[in-house]
């Protein structure tokens, strides 16, 4: 224990002595000096407090502020190695003594004025001083210029001869006054218009929102307006900025800036001890038991929601539950109902190939378990049902594949892809060589190839034209991949969250983000001078763009100690890129003939997607191929208008396909719509009753009750 006990305040007063201030101040260098190092803090604390024994501990007079400031900058010089940290902490000091200066010469608080409201509780008297200290202290400005900027806002302020002023207008006057003098490029407050508020609750007759139905929803909005707006002005770089305003580029996530884009869970791993995220301290067994591994599953879905704004997936539940010698349908059941509840992001949960009468009980209890109607389960959990192509020789895999297409055809659940035999899973967490491993992806955009397409010339021009644009995608990933480490990394009370422990074990493992091209086909079309998507010209062009553009953004994101993938996931992107594009193409040419593929559903497909107006059998070889470049299994997907014949499904399932063409390794079938068999009513495969009269009788879609057959 420490002879020092007590330090004199900067004001003069006697307080306490706490370890904790001193690991603060020296913490808040480090991280001021953009360094790493944060576990320097407490092995100097441990130093500063020794040498402050040896000097005051048998002094009758406490150490001051500045005497315990003197001891961190000497332990901070006495290493070479931390001269960046040290540098940061003296220039800090600095500041704080210009800030006291201020404070000194400023005039006395009770003199007349304005009252300042702060916030809805307290109420207090005009001070400049506040204003010039606020900006020696965000903007680290002189002292001589931020007490003169002070003094314009008060002139300002006598000029407007209000009784009683808000910090927000406050700020407001302060941020005019920065942005006129160049002192500023964004403004320093995020605020929600009154307007706004009230709108979200009692919309009017233009404003098409819909009203927030509860005071949750209300402080969601709110909430995501917020961040989103400090995630484009204060993490994003100001040229991603720009590019995503333009709507050349999407980031997605912005309101979540301190989670992940996307996690996917291996449900192997995370009944293992540690859970796959090295907590052997509160999981030191392997989870045993259906109870048991649903409600460690559950736990870490809950925990994993915390930090992540997408969808979580969880693989490989039929295989960690088919261990159980006698599995119970019933609690099969209510464990998938305790994952769904429990997980406040949309869970996706991917089983199979069938392949073992465990497994097979455990898909048939999850497909049982989705198409209950009251179970609610649909707007919360998907299935995906890998498929193996000798699956359909064993009548009871098939048997299985059928009842996963009637719940299909009832519900609108599950997907089905098509997945060869031996693929690869990669390494463990923590580099265990072929061991389950958790993945995700730190953070994810979308690029609009349109638009380059619009003002390119030929193909050479357009590949330069993409040059920019990845750059300024790879600039903003890196930068929210980076805030994202700073938030794992932040020094936290012990225990430390579970929630925490597992956000660091991920940035420890993966570095990856992803890059979704949207509008490939279209930008193919335009830049080969094609009419169509579908022309052979058009999708060997595709194919050149995507394979330029995948090698840009790899090379790029490694430069920027990343891994870059090219992804098939939107978002809401493509009508803010359409928009876009058709107000400057509206701008540059009225009558143009592009404005109405522009306006199609069809013209900013994500990934390498193309046109759903084209067959499928004219998509399947062109997709797969390009889907190889995008470097992830090939995925189709049949879009809601589709009718795809049986024998043609299964052709595609089994793997067939024409001569010459690639084969795909993935085929995914959603069915989006269901149609009620009292009133015929069409609706989406989400709802639990028909919106038009209740009904809860479902017919099955036309070309889906013999999907298999």
């Amino acid at each position: 224990m420490g002879r020092i006990t007590r330090v004199i305040d900067r004001n003069g007063e006697v307080v306490p002595f706490r370890r904790s201030r001193v690991v603060r101040a020296i913490l808040a260098a480090v991280r001021h000096a953009g360094s790493k190092e944060e576990w320097v803090a407490d092995k100097l604390a441990d130093m500063v407090v020794y040498f402050l024994d040896m000097q005051h501990g048998e002094r009758p007079q406490p150490p001051s502020s500045e005497d315990v400031d003197d001891m961190i900058e000497r332990a901070l010089l006495s290493s070479p190695d931390l001269s960046g940290i040290s540098q940061a902490f003296i220039a800090s000091r600095r500041q704080r003594r210009e800030l006291q200066q201020i404070e000194q010469a400023a005039p006395d608080p009770a003199q007349p004025g304005p009252q300042v409201a702060q916030g809805a509780q307290q109420i207090e008297g005009w001070n400049r001083a506040r204003i010039a200290a606020a900006l020696v202290r965000e903007l680290n400005l002189e002292a001589a210029r931020a007490v003169e900027i002070a003094q314009l806002v008060e002139r300002r302020v006598v000029e407007m001869n209000l009784p009683r002023l808000t910090t927000g207008l406050i700020r407001e006057l302060v941020d005019v006054e920065l942005l006129a003098q160049g002192l500023a490029q964004q403004p320093s407050t995020l605020q929600l218009p009154r307007y706004d508020l009230e709108q979200w609750l009692f919309p009017s007759a233009d404003n098409d929102i819909p009203p927030a139905a509860t005071q949750q929803g209300l402080a969601d909005r709110a909430g995501r307006r917020v961040l989103s707006e400090y995630t484009l002005t204060s993490i994003l770089p100001p040229h991603a900025r720009e590019l995503h305003l333009q709507a050349r580029l999407h980031f997605d996530g912005l309101d979540t800036p301190a989670a992940l884009a996307n996690l996917r869970l291996d449900a192997l791993a995370a009944i293992a001890p540690g859970a796959g995220f090295g907590l052997q301290r509160m999981y030191p067994e392997p989870a045993r038991g259906q109870s048991a591994c649903f409600e460690r599953l559950a736990t870490l879905v809950r925990q994993a929601a915390g930090f992540t704004g997408g969808p979580i997936l969880l693989r490989g539940l039929d295989s960690a539950l088919a261990d159980d010698p006698e599995p119970d349908r019933l609690a099969l059941q209510q464990g998938l109902q305790l994952l769904g509840w429990q997980c406040a992001n949309p869970l996706v949960l991917e089983v199979g190939p069938p392949g073992g009468a465990m497994r097979d009980l455990v898909i048939r209890s999850l497909l049982d378990a989705l198409a209950g109607s009251e179970s609610g389960l649909r707007q919360r959990v998907s299935l995906c049902l890998s498929v193996s192509a000798g699956g359909f020789g064993d009548p009871a895999r098939r048997s299985l594949i059928e009842r996963a297409a009637t719940t299909a055809s009832h519900c609108g659940e599950p997907s089905f892809r098509l997945r060869e035999p031996g693929l690869a899973t990669g390494g463990g967490l923590f580099g265990d060589p072929g061991a389950p491993r958790h993945e995700a992806t730190l953070a994810s955009a979308a690029i609009n190839m349109v638009a380059p397409a619009l003002a390119a010339r030929d193909l050479a021009g357009y590949l330069a034209a993409l040059d920019s644009l990845v750059d300024g995608a790879v600039d903003g990933l890196a930068a929210r991949a980076g805030y994202l480490e700073r938030v794992a990394m932040r020094t936290l009370p012990d225990p430390v969250p579970m929630g925490a422990r597992m956000l660091r074990a991920t940035l420890g493992k993966t570095r990856e983000v992803a890059l979704t091209p949207a509008g490939l086909a279209t930008a193919a079309a335009l830049v080969s001078g094609s009419e169509s998507a579908a022309s052979e010209i058009a999708q060997r062009t595709a194919q050149q763009i995507l394979s330029y553009l995948g090698f840009k953004f790899q090379g790029a994101a490694t430069r920027a100690n990343l891994s870059g993938t090219l992804s098939s996931a939107l978002g809401d992107a493509p009508w803010r890129m359409a928009h876009q594009d058709m107000v400057r193409l509206r701008r540059d040419d009225p009558d143009s003939a592009l404005l109405l593929r522009l306006a199609s559903d069809d013209a900013y497909l994500g990934g390498a997607s193309l046109p759903w107006s084209m067959p499928v059998a004219a998509r399947i070889g062109p997709e797969s191929a390009l889907h190889s470049l995008l470097g992830r299994d090939a995925e189709l997907v049949a879009g809601p208008q589709e009718n795809l014949p049986a024998p043609e499904v299964l052709r595609l399932l089994r793997g067939a396909t024409a001569e010459g063409a690639p084969r795909p390794t993935r085929f995914a079938l959603s069915v989006r719509h269901r149609l009620c068999r009292d009133c015929g009513a069409r609706s989406v495969a989400s709802v639990d009753a028909c919106p038009a009269c209740g009904s809860t009788a479902w017919a099955v879609p036309p070309g889906q009750k013999s999907l298999f057959g």
